[in-house]
């Protein structure tokens, strides 16, 4: 888990409170959108809007065994997570989305497992999201 150390530069990516580690790696968030800070909070913005809705779907599309939307969603998690530098919730994301295709994996008890890992990681990348903050240039 990467912290920011670039702090006291003018565009960089700080935490509101530094966490002791973090889920989210802000240099690479920069880095990914060109170092335009309001571009990346519109990309935060965006996704913790998202997030809620997408997990209920997620969970719903497990219930019902619906290994197609399972896929998609978690696919469409991973994307985010990697623009984050979130790689632990990245990889969960890859994990279930691999999981959909794999005849051995497909039960519904170990997909549900996997969403539940992924859920708290997912809620802690929210949670160091909500803390990023840009220094105005």
């Amino acid at each position: 888990m990467a912290m920011n150390t670039n702090h006291l530069l003018p565009g960089h990516g700080t935490f509101a409170s530094p966490p002791v580690a973090s889920r989210v790696d802000v240099d690479h968030l920069l880095a990914g959108v060109d170092k335009d800070p309001e571009l990346a909070t519109e990309l935060i913005d965006m996704f913790q809007e998202d997030l809620l809705s997408m997990l209920a779907n997620l969970q719903t599309a497990i219930a019902e065994e619906d290994l197609e939307v399972v896929n998609r969603l978690a696919h469409s998690l991973k994307i985010p997570m990697g623009l984050f530098g979130a790689t632990d919730a990245r990889d969960q994301s890859h994990k279930l989305e691999l999981a959909t295709v794999e005849s051995e994996a497909t039960s519904t008890s170990v997909l549900e497992e996997m969403f539940s890992g992924l859920r708290a990681e997912l809620n802690e990348v929210s949670e160091d999201l909500q803390r990023v903050q840009f220094a105005k240039p």
